[in-house]
């Protein structure tokens, strides 16, 4: 039913429900008040013309140029650099590497990551709460804490090797081989294929598997003929993730491989240096070409892209059962306690390694002291990367959470389906572009726009690289509020803007911080972007401690890892104690 207005139209129609639902007369493309939407969405796309598509076209076009660089006074193009990859033996032995890498790391991970989500799914909801706690807290870690840590645990004197000596055999290391790469491939993924197995777990309708046992199938059957159909979306969608994340990932293999061990990211970074660019960045097409084909099949599987960790867990699995020990619940609690060495030993090793009193770092520790700690709070060479690191993630978490705000508002309101899936695929794109091939591009335009080494282009770069996660919290949450509230303003008078502010944003403040936590936590963790982009004697606080670990750790590392490691734990702990009180507080207020 619609309204009649006799100088405007239509203003106004009746829902399903009778409710009116007003309709905005209409404007003319001049009209004033579209000029900041106009200005929004104009800002947004420049932002990524110029920080995404251009360092990316930038790139393919230093692929096929001749010296690696496109000279459009006389273009040449040469396919040369790409046929080089396909017949250059140490090339093929690199991206063998790499791949093999990437298969095992995925493979481990899956074996390790499966029996531990499918132990927590059917644990009591606070007893996998801990354990989902103990998963998160290395997951939000800096990695560059866990590399120094696994550097401390794989050299010859470190804590695998002691242990081995202890039980009668001789000293070795994994350090700079292939076996400690792979280590701390496994470490890096295993909080992501848990997660995301774990969520799709909880979504497992607990009345299918007690209807499978009503029918006389035994526990082995149900498992494998009901409940492994059911997660197998959930399985391929994180295998597949993870693989993309292995196989063009960068750090991992740069401080732990060593020079005999090279991945085609340690590579392209290699050419980059001796100015390579050429080679450097038909390998870089190839992994993005790579990463978008497994990409799609992402999606295709799944039905779209889903950042682990992102929104509160709810019980699903055992929500209805009661928690008993079993052969299986025995042997996934086993491989859950294996997995949770795997990943917080190198979060815990630090804080003994932190108080020894020797200018090396020897585990076990000789002495205490508390000196390191000191030097870390009292000179410029830790105090600078670290106001650094604050600056820089700060403003890079509200412009983060400024663009995936926008970004959530234009898939909530958008009428076409395919608009909400282009504008949700942009968002999440960054994410998986090989990190390596995002670095090199940004760096040549930066260096065009006197960005390079400036506070300015950093933040640019790591608000590219942050606001996926943010963009997935807060689509979420406004996926889950919809538009009621907002068409109820607008049927009491209110103007579109007036309605999205008072009643939309007035309720989304905490999403907005955690949004806003989740960009900051990224750009502080953030190395291989910085690590380019980074020109001058002051770097942030994770590529400093990443130099260190090239060139030499010195006391004040563990020191500083230890403390970034306690506030990541208190903030963590903070978080899950202001979400039970907000569960608790609902709880009473469902009961009155």
């Amino acid at each position: 039913m619609t309204v009649l207005s006799p100088e405007q139209g239509p203003t106004m129609s009746l829902n399903t429900t009778g409710i009116p639902t007003p309709r905005p007369p209409k404007r003319s493309v001049f009209d004033l008040a579209r000029l900041p939407k106009i200005a929004l969405a104009l800002a947004a796309t420049g932002f990524f013309v110029i920080f995404f598509f251009w360092p990316l076209f930038d790139v393919v076009l230093r692929s096929v140029s001749v010296d690696g660089v496109m000279n459009w006074a006389d273009p040449q193009f040469t396919l040369d650099h790409y046929l080089r990859i396909l017949q250059d033996d140490y090339l093929h032995l690199v991206e063998w590497r790499t791949v093999v890498l990437a298969f095992n790391s995925t493979l481990i991970t899956l074996l390790l990551g499966f029996p531990v989500a499918y132990f927590i799914s059917r644990l009591p909801g606070k007893a996998a709460g801990i354990v989902l706690l103990l998963v998160l807290i290395p997951f939000q870690v800096s990695i560059v804490v866990r590399l120094f840590a696994l550097t401390s645990i794989l050299s010859p004197n470190g804590l695998l090797s002691q242990a081995g000596q202890a039980m009668g055999g001789e000293s070795f290391s994994l350090l700079y081989t292939q076996g400690g790469t792979l280590v701390g491939t496994v470490m890096y993924l295993l909080p992501y294929m848990i997660l995301i197995l774990y969520s799709g777990m909880t979504g497992v309708d607990h009345n299918v598997i007690l209807a499978a046992r009503t029918l006389g199938a035994n526990g082995v059957q149900t498992f494998v003929k009901v409940f492994l159909p059911l997660v197998r979306t959930s399985i391929l969608s994180a295998t597949l993730l993870c693989f993309i994340l292995a196989l063009s990932f960068f750090i991992v293999p740069a401080i732990l491989g060593g020079p005999q061990e090279q991945t085609v990211a340690v590579y392209i970074q290699q050419q980059i240096d001796l100015f390579e660019w050429g080679v450097a960045s038909a390998l870089g097409v190839v992994l993005l070409l790579a990463t978008l084909i497994l990409y799609i099949a992402v999606i295709r599987i799944g039905g779209g892209f889903q950042a682990p960790g992102i929104g509160g867990q709810t019980k699903g699995v055992s929500q209805e059962q009661r928690f008993s020990w079993t052969p299986g619940t025995v042997f996934t609690g086993a491989v859950t306690l294996v997995a949770l060495a795997v990943l917080l030993l190198p979060v815990l090793i630090v804080f003994p390694l932190s108080v020894g009193e020797t200018q090396t770092v020897v585990f076990p520790p000789r002495g205490f002291t508390l000196q390191w700690y000191g030097e870390v709070l009292t000179t410029t060479t830790w105090l600078n990367p670290i106001v650094r690191s604050l600056l820089v993630a700060t403003l890079t978490g509200i412009c983060s959470t400024a663009l995936a705000l926008y970004l959530a508002r234009v898939v909530q309101t958008a009428k076409s389906e395919r608009t909400k899936v282009m504008v949700s695929g942009l968002a999440f794109a960054p994410i998986i572009t090989p990190a390596i091939l995002l670095a090199i591009g940004i760096y040549a335009v930066e260096l065009r726009l006197d960005l390079a080494g400036t506070i300015p282009g950093l933040v640019f770069a790591h608000t590219l690289v942050s606001f996926p996660l943010a963009f997935a919290m807060i689509n979420t949450s406004l996926a889950s509020r919809g538009l009621d509230l907002e068409t109820a303003a607008w049927t009491m008078g209110a103007s579109r803007t007036t309605a999205f502010w008072k009643v939309t944003m007035r309720g989304m403040i905490p999403v907005l911080i955690g949004a806003f936590g989740l960009a900051f936590i990224t750009s502080w963790d953030e190395v291989v972007l910085a690590l380019f982009l980074q020109t001058g004697p002051v770097k942030t606080l994770p590529v400093t401690i990443y130099q260190y670990l090239e060139s030499g750790i010195v006391p004040t590392v563990p020191a500083i890892a230890a403390m970034l490691t306690l506030l990541v734990v208190a903030v963590i702990i903070i978080q899950r104690i202001t979400q039970s009180r907000k569960a608790a507080a609902a709880a009473r207020a469902d009961k009155k």
